[in-house]
């Protein structure tokens, strides 16, 4: 399976030579994606979580506002020097992802939209933060990037702020995305209530907290770029409940991994699928995909190429027996290397139509035959 033909994404084996692993432990941050599609977990850890498919620029910068978020809320970072703790954090994530031969996206200011918008977002937030300082109570304790696990580390993951005071503690997860969703409620309302799984991640951290202090936390936060904090509501009773699900979770999914009983872990749907960075390697998203386009992939049998004097290529593929069109691929894909008849996953398009998809730099290609 060739995804691209530069380095920047790795080769990886079929689904039938994979080198499935046994899961050691289960993460707050992952449960929830646990949860809605175990398989998802089990091809990340076989695959070392190397996503199999291009993220976003926005997301490696995310983790870059992540890091900033936490070095503000823990008082490490000043006006003055704002700067350049922002420039050395962009080089040391850059330089990761040369030595990854994740280049495409690089340098990173150039790849994502209103970077200096969200710079000045997260300057703002140090402004804040320094403002209030004065009336900081000195004994306040922070502790950030703290490891919290259960007795025998099955379950544990780093919880990004714990803020101790003689009165109180609370738990803090930072998000660089939305913390909310609009629903709307049964008298016609609409609503916003916080991501389930934001909530499923702090309840969680609350109970290994627990486990590891014998107190709960009085307090869950999670926290956006703009500063803004949403409470989450607990009792510990849900705490409890979380944990054991997650205990028991971890057992069955290593069960059905000894016994190579995969197909009882897959969930394929539209929201478990769409974003999945290990789709590629999903047996059974491949057999779900042909009568459920709404992902914006294609897996189909190569029918022909078509060069333009661009140097780009268009392919038609047969999908569950009607004619789908990719146009607009670059030569850097080098898709006419494949013949007639080859068997062709095409992932992360554009659709410009029902019939008619076009690629982009974060697309990428599977070769199905090998």
């Amino acid at each position: 399976m060739v995804l691209r033909k530069d380095n920047e994404i790795n080769m990886c084996p079929l689904s039938s030579k994979i080198k499935y692993k046994q899961l050691t432990r289960i993460a707050p941050s992952h449960f929830y994606a646990m949860v809605q599609c175990p398989y998802k977990v089990v091809l990340a850890e076989a695959f070392d979580r190397r996503p199999l498919i291009p993220l976003s620029p926005n997301t490696y910068i995310g983790s870059v506002f992540h890091k900033l978020m936490e070095k503000i809320a823990k008082g490490q970072v000043t006006e003055e020097t704002f700067n350049e703790v922002w420039e050395n954090e962009i080089k040391s994530k850059e330089d990761e992802l040369r030595q990854e031969g994740i280049t495409f996206c690089l340098p990173l200011k150039n790849h994502v939209q209103n970077i200096g918008l969200k710079k000045i977002l997260i300057k703002n937030q140090l402004k804040a933060s320094q403002s209030t300082s004065t009336n900081k109570n000195k004994s306040i304790e922070f502790l950030s990037e703290k490891w919290l696990q259960n007795e025998d580390g099955t379950v544990g993951g780093m919880a990004d702020l714990i803020t101790k005071s003689a009165n109180s503690t609370s738990i803090s997860d930072f998000k660089t995305g939305k913390l909310t969703y609009s629903m709307v409620d049964e008298s016609g309302e609409i609503i916003s209530l916080v991501k389930e799984e934001y909530e499923y991640q702090l309840k969680l951290y609350a109970q290994l907290y627990f486990i590891n202090y014998k107190v709960y936390p009085d307090h869950l936060y999670i926290i956006d770029m703009n500063k803004n904090s949403i409470e989450i509501d607990f009792t510990h009773e849900e705490c409890q409940s979380l944990y054991k699900q997650a205990q028991n979770l971890l057992l069955e999914v290593n069960i059905n991994i000894q016994k190579k009983q995969f197909s009882t872990l897959a969930n394929c749907s539209t929201s478990n699928c769409r974003y999945c960075l290990y789709r590629p390697a999903c047996v059974f998203y491949h057999s779900w995909l042909p009568t459920n386009l709404q992902t914006n992939d294609v897996v189909g049998k190569l029918i022909n190429t078509k060069r333009f004097l661009n140097g780009n290529v268009n392919v038609t593929l047969e999908v569950d027996k009607r004619l789908i069109s990719i146009v607009e691929i670059e030569p850097s894909f080098a898709v006419e290397e494949y013949k007639g008849g080859d068997f062709l996953g095409f992932y992360g398009l554009k659709r410009k139509n029902e019939n008619t998809y076009s690629m982009n730099k974060y697309s990428c290609i599977d070769d199905l035959n090998q």
